[in-house]
């Protein structure tokens, strides 16, 4: 385990796994309540039978600094909906205005000692390009983004025009910034998912985090150690090759694609829900259960790192695994900065180092937020409007509010603008009248816009 990722348990449940798990499996096959205490052979009659429910009533939160992003976005996040994460946001990472190269250097030298030391380089030049980029236009862009929301969103004060702009300015100009910044979450997950996490690790920095939390684990409850067999670990990078669809860069795309694929929708089996609660009752109550029964597919192009990152936030969405496409995201403000050459020379780079040998791992830890992925997901109607209430809202990036535009319009097509449906695809000000965000409110005109200027095009 290397000393670049530090993991650290910081809440668990309070009652030792093996108590816990015999509980739960006696209180299946007994006529009263079981004394707390009392023990079961877990491994054999539990663990290797595969009764593991009862394994998930133990739960860890831990937190783990120094992970690189990419080892999030296409680790951690990837697939398992069996976890609750806060995350470090992007403008609060020291690594767009004071990257520690040689701290970068020293972590794809510990976690891909395979490389050369000439291809580590080529690396890190090419982590140093897209940083400079970041550095040399980073006041322009702020004044670009400035000037976009005096114009998009008249009612926003000035304190929220100085507080914004270069917010703004950072989350486009990030995609030119590598993944391999170094990020910090909470994640809590449960027995199960942990010993899960640990056979099936892909990357070696996923491996080290999930490793480090395993060990944390068996320290605090030696009990469960044979649940961390080392030898039934997945090998590492092997299945990361199949996440590059294209190995050559293919050029810029200004705008995300959205691309619906299939629906399912009955006006009449639709429930509506009605209730001003702002906790979200559409997975908990009966009445909503038939929503789940229909259904929204759809494909979307856009960047790996901001889009994709914000988009694992709905675990109750399911999605394909993303391939890179060879596309790069040149964002409104980027675009309008004029940064294509600067786009093009970034990305050439990065996918030169295609041809050297570079281990797959490699290029995946660095790539940067722009490199663009395609994939497939499929949500039910609960989980759709869940996401949509949120992500067509102005505080979401522009990114993901175009492609939730783009998912209203198209979906409106086939299933008509009048159906129940499609006012729970909007953002909560229409809905409900008013802004719930208070202070954070976007500035834009609430009153004045009509439904279609709710759905109209952004540059931040």
């Amino acid at each position: 385990m290397s000393d670049i990722i530090k993991v650290k348990k910081i809440a668990g449940t309070d009652v030792e796994p093996t108590i816990l798990a015999s509980h739960a499996a006696r209180t299946c096959y007994a006529a009263d309540v079981p004394e707390l205490g009392e023990t079961i052979d877990v491994e054999n009659r539990l663990f290797k039978t595969g009764h593991h429910t009862t394994l998930e009533h133990n739960y860890y939160t831990f937190n783990i600094d120094g992970i690189p992003v990419s080892s999030v976005v296409f680790g951690l996040h990837l697939t398992a909906p069996f976890y609750n994460t806060d995350q470090r946001s992007g403008r609060f990472s020291k690594m767009y205005d004071n990257p520690d190269m040689a701290a970068i250097k020293n972590t794809l030298k510990t976690y891909h000692p395979e490389v050369s030391d000439y291809n580590i380089n080529a690396a890190c030049d090419f982590i140093e390009n897209g940083l400079d980029v970041y550095a040399k236009n980073k006041n322009r862009v702020t004044e670009l983004a400035r000037d976009a929301i005096h114009r998009e969103r008249p009612y926003a004060s000035e304190k929220y025009v100085e507080q914004n702009a270069p917010k703004f300015a950072q989350e486009q100009l990030r995609m030119f910034v590598s993944m391999i910044a170094p990020t910090a979450l909470d994640y809590t997950i449960d027995l199960a998912t942990l010993f899960t996490l640990y056979r099936t690790a892909w990357t070696t920095e996923m491996r080290d985090a999930v490793n480090q939390m395993a060990e944390l684990a068996m320290r605090d409850d030696p009990k469960i150690k044979y649940m961390f067999d080392s030898a039934k670990q997945a090998p590492v990078h092997n299945y990361v090759s199949k996440f590059f669809a294209s190995e050559n860069y293919r050029g810029i795309k200004t705008r995300p694609e959205f691309t619906l694929l299939d629906y399912k929708y009955d006006d009449k089996m639709f429930v509506e829900n009605k209730s001003p609660d702002m906790a979200d009752t559409l997975q908990f109550h009966p009445r909503y259960m038939n929503n789940s029964l229909m259904y929204v597919d759809s494909k979307i192009h856009v960047d790996a790192g901001a889009t994709m990152g914000q988009d694992q936030r709905h675990r109750s969405i399911q999605r394909s695994e993303p391939q890179f496409t060879g596309y790069f995201y040149l964002p409104p403000l980027l675009n309008a900065a004029g940064l294509e050459k600067d786009a093009d020379k970034f990305m050439n780079m990065y996918y030169s180092l295609m041809a050297d040998t570079f281990s797959r791992g490699m290029i995946l830890a660095v790539t940067p937020y722009g490199a663009m992925v395609e994939y497939n997901k499929h949500a039910n109607l609960n989980a759709l409007m869940h996401e949509q209430g949120k992500r067509t809202c102005w505080c979401a990036q522009e990114a993901i509010y175009h492609i939730s535009c783009d998912l209203r319009r198209d979906l409106g097509q086939f299933i008509g603008q009048n159906a129940k449906l499609m006012k729970y695809l909007t953002p909560p000000c229409l809905s409900m009248g008013k802004c719930p965000e208070g202070p954070r409110c976007c500035g834009r005109d609430i009153i004045n816009d009509k439904i279609n200027g709710y759905f109209k095009q952004r540059q931040i």
